[in-house]
This record gives structure tokens, sequence and C-alpha cells, in this order.
């Protein structure tokens, strides 16, 4: 079971940049009729980046140059490389792809993007798109749920660590933060009074993300955004095969209390001191997630702050291909060498929360609080 997105794929509909390509296009033009000068191209980028040290090369591409070797050797072999240039100069797999990698690992605009790697920039925003639909087709390969053995090691794995039981994964979600939309931009305005798109993932203990969910609006909440989401609805008809032998996630408080999904206790000043400690430890075992986010952004900075594009789709697609890079470079042994940012996260609290609590709990007994006694018997 996987999901990526709830905006419509945005590989085969590039229409809707045109005004913005034409905006970009005419800057090389606009800057020599008001300042005489012509903008100035870097020749042979490929060759500086070539001299590299392997620190160099890791510092400003945030991966190693082995794992873009190999993805570039993938990417190469692939169907996304045209094979025919009608005249026009070739951009190769490896151009392609470092100047994706370059796109992702900065905040430089586009246009300065276009004179260091010598391309047009209608050709960046014809590369990026590639690069990016050729990575989502790894989606179901990288970013998969546990089942069978793989659940039985995650469930170890976390239990290992903060002797939480029959723990699956960790769910939260993150501020995207983008450009201003042109349509319904209210419904983007987060708490927190800045525009963004919201993702929502599942991390594993290793901080590998198992499912990702992204594009609602910024405005809203947690609870809301997992029940718009495909893990909701597979977990409300398939439990059992989703979290066999009732293992379950953890969230934060934004979340409702499920059979398969624990939030900690809410603090209205009265908890007990074994709930307390409750949850104390399920905050130290959700922290795999956090710095699952923390190394996205933090390898990855234009996942903090998408500007110029207002193409929500695009935008999209590119934090799902971040995510789906996230874990090729774990897999990778490609380790994170980078300050971690601090997670932009998404919740808040809802009425319908507490509703839905209620809701569950005159099905069967609470999970959370099965699990509290299951960690603290003496309170039975």
């Amino acid at each position: 079971m996987s999901e990526s997105s709830s905006t419509e794929d945005s590989a085969s509909s590039s229409s809707g940049d045109g005004e913005e390509d034409d905006d970009l296009l005419l800057f090389p033009l606009m800057l020599y009729l008001t300042s005489g000068q012509r903008r100035h191209r870097i020749q042979n980028y490929l060759q500086i980046i070539d001299s590299w040290t392997n620190k160099e090369y890791k510092q400003h591409l945030r991966l190693n140059r082995c794992t873009a070797s190999k993805l570039i050797d993938e990417l190469e072999l692939s169907n996304f490389i045209p094979s025919h240039s009608f005249g026009v100069k070739p951009i190769s797999a490896k151009l392609s792809f470092l100047l994706f990698l370059w796109y992702i690992a900065n905040t430089e605009p586009l246009r300065t993007m276009s004179d260091r790697f010598d391309v047009s920039i209608s050709s960046v925003f014809r590369v990026l798109r590639r690069v990016v639909t050729w990575l989502l087709t790894k989606f179901d390969s990288v970013i998969k749920w546990p089942q069978g053995l793989e659940a039985v090691v995650v469930n170890e794995q976390f239990s290992s660590k903060k002797s939480i039981p029959k723990v699956l994964g960790a769910i939260d979600g993150t501020h995207i933060r983008i450009e201003k939309p042109l349509d319904r931009a209210r419904e983007y305005c987060n708490r927190k009074k800045y525009f963004s798109i919201s993702l929502q993932a599942v991390a594993d203990a290793d901080m590998r993300f198992i499912n990702v969910y992204c594009g609602d609006p910024g405005s809203l909440h947690d609870a809301r955004i997992l029940r718009r989401s495909e893990l909701y609805h597979e977990a409300s008809m398939n439990q059992e095969i989703l979290f066999p032998d009732k293992m379950f996630l953890l969230g934060d408080s934004a979340y409702p209390s499920l059979p398969w999904l624990v939030p900690p206790f809410r603090d209205n000043g009265h908890l007990t001191p074994q709930q307390v400690e409750f949850n104390y430890i399920h905050s130290s075992t959700r922290m795999a997630l956090e710095r699952a986010f923390g190394q996205l952004k933090g390898r990855f900075c234009r996942i903090k702050f998408f500007t110029e594009y207002r193409d929500l789709p695009f935008v999209v697609n590119t934090v799902v291909a971040a995510c789906i890079l996230h874990n090729y470079c774990i897999e990778k042994n490609d380790t994170y060498d980078f300050p971690e940012v601090l997670n932009d996260c998404t919740s808040g609290i809802t009425n319908d929360i507490e509703q839905e609590e209620i809701d569950n709990r005159t099905a069967r007994m609470d999970r959370r609080t099965e699990l509290f006694y299951e960690l603290f018997p003496n309170c039975l």
C-alpha cells in the first residue's frame, strides 16, 4: 500500500507554465534593454563539477558522487532522455540529473541556473520535469509499506530503542512553503500566516519513509489530512493487513486515538506521573519521523521554500521525488552530513478529533489505554 500525492500528476500537463515560461524567457532581453548587459553563461560547468573533491561534490549537490553516478546511469538507460536532439544541443542524462540535484539542493533562481549550466530557461523547465517524472517511477519500489517479515523487523527496531511494543511507524505532517497560489490562495494560508502545502508521512525506525501523502492546502489540520489520505481509508477497511498482530502508528496529539493510531495523552494539567512518562516515551519514539523531515529539508533546501514555481502539481511531485531520494540515500548508505532543519509541523487540535475518539471507544477498548497498561501494569 502506497500513495504519493493529492493532486493530479503534472508530468503530462505543462501547459499551465506557459505564462511563467514566457516571463522567464523575456528576462535576458529585458536585462539587455535596461542595462545594456548580456547575461554571462558559464561554459563547461560539468567539467568544473568533475574537478570537485568528494567533499565539495556532496556539499554542493547533497549526494555523494557514487550515489549520483548510479542514478545517472539508471536515468541514461531509461526512456526519459531523448535520443534525438533535432539539431539542438543535446542535454545528457548526466547534465539533466545534476541540474535537478542543483535545483533541489539550492534556492538559486532558475535564470541563474540557466546561466550556470549553459542551457536555456525553457530547457531548465523541461529537464526538471523530465527528471522528476522519472524519479516518480521509482515510488513503489522505494517508498514501501512493510509487510510480513519486514513489519516484524521494523517493530523490533522501534521496540529495542524505546521499549514500546507493536510500533510499525510514526506519522506526522510538515509544511512545504510555497509562493501565493493564483487560485484559492486563502486555503493555502496556514495558521502561521504563510502559504504552504502539507506533506504527511510515516517513517520507520531508520527514518525511512514508508508512506507519503502530499499536496493538501496548508490550512488543513493533521486529522483532516489523515482522513483524506489513502492510508486512512485502507486502514479502515484492511486494518489486519496493514497492521498485523495489533501493530499501530504513533502520532502527536493532533491525531485521534484509533485502533491503529496512538497519540499521547492530552495534557490538561491533571496527568498522572505514569501518563507523563508514557508521553515522554511516546515523544522520544516519534523522533524518527521528526528527524526524517529535518534531514529531508536539510539535504534538499528547495523543499523548505519553493520560489518562482506556482505550478502546484509540479511542486507536489518534486517533494515526493525528494522523499524518494531520501530513502535511496538511506538504502545506499549515503550518510547525512548536514544540519537538520526543525520540523514546521502541521499540528492543530480540532473538535472532530475528540468525537472520533469517542466513537472509537464505543466500539472497543481504546488502543492507547491498552498500550498504557502494557507499559504500566501497576496502574490497573
